[in-house]
């Protein structure tokens, strides 16, 4: 149903998406992954990126190492883009080297090069609020989908981030909402 809707609203073949929650939300790696995976199942190249630096989780959801991952791509090292069990998904780690994004630049040149290749890129961000990352890069995206946490995400939150993103000309999807 997300990715329908997603589809509706972008009306666009390719896109580059962001899912992140206000705060820290321990289900918002597996929403991420559910929708790359749904993108996929419906005959789309996907990307999915971990790009929480801080607190990786969606190698372990895969099974597999973050140990060349986006870290090492923005250090100048090699990273590793991998086919993974669901056709037409591919995955790149956070990578194993501690980053905090400065400049949206290396980025840029990344996700342009992808758009080439793939025709969803799927970015799972750090918490919006307490990670400039997610902020940095939201402005380069098609559009935001923020998970929501019952009983632990604040109204207060949910709207500072839209307040964020409307300043930054980013279009809010919609959001998810995770009952406990």
């Amino acid at each position: 149903m997300i990715r329908m809707n997603t589809q509706h609203i972008l009306k666009n073949e390719r896109c580059i998406l962001m899912v992140t929650s206000p705060e820290d939300n321990s289900g918002q790696s597996l929403i991420s992954l559910k929708l790359a995976s749904s993108f996929a199942e419906a005959g789309k190249r996907v990307l999915l990126v971990d790009m929480n630096f801080r607190g990786p989780i969606i190698h372990r959801l895969f099974d597999m190492p973050n140990t060349k991952g986006l870290s090492n791509i923005l250090r100048g090292e090699q990273g590793e883009i991998s086919k993974v069990s669901v056709d037409n998904l591919h995955f790149l780690p956070a990578g194993s080297l501690p980053i905090y994004l400065e400049s949206l630049s290396k980025i840029e040149q990344l996700l342009v090069a992808w758009h080439r290749i793939y025709d969803v890129i799927l970015l799972d961000t750090p918490a919006f609020l307490t990670a400039a990352d997610s902020q940095l890069v939201s402005s380069v995206c098609s559009g935001v989908i923020l998970v929501i946490q019952e009983d632990q995400t604040k109204e207060k939150d949910a709207l500072q981030v839209k307040k964020v993103l409307n300043r930054a000309n980013t279009q809010l999807l919609g959001a998810v909402y995770q009952t406990s």
